[in-house]
């Protein structure tokens, strides 16, 4: 995996390697814990600290709100793409076919205006123009 080992909630722009982070980290975000940075000091504080005004379970469950409903848009490909980040692909290289779609698809700053189905359609054409 190219990506970082760790991503702040204040750098995220939901990348394709920050969603596949996310995903492998599901467990924590589900536990309303944003993951712990990679450190030897990690162990000893297990305690996210912000300056933000938000409490510490807010941003992973906020993020966490985002990203399933981003991969719930999907259906299929969503599911086939957090199952094989979850078995521990993390490759983008490495991922099936609908789980880079799915990842293309979920990726980005915004949400798409298009539903799934009509992005894919029109990538389609794009692609064999």
């Amino acid at each position: 995996m190219a990506s970082k080992d760790f991503y702040s909630p204040g750098e995220l722009v939901f990348s394709r390697d920050q969603c596949i982070w996310l995903i492998a980290n599901w467990g924590f975000l589900e536990d309303g814990k944003w993951p712990t940075k990679p450190s030897v000091y990690s162990e000893a504080l297990n305690v996210m600290q912000t300056k933000s005004g938000k409490a510490p379970f807010e941003w992973a469950c906020l993020v966490r709100a985002e990203l399933s409903f981003r991969l719930k848009t999907t259906k299929e490909a969503g599911e086939a793409l957090f199952d094989e980040v979850q078995g521990g692909i993390t490759n983008y290289e490495l991922l099936s076919r609908p789980a880079k779609k799915a990842l293309n698809y979920i990726s980005g700053f915004r949400r798409r205006k298009q539903t799934f189905s009509q992005w894919k359609k029109y990538n389609r054409k794009r692609v064999s123009l």
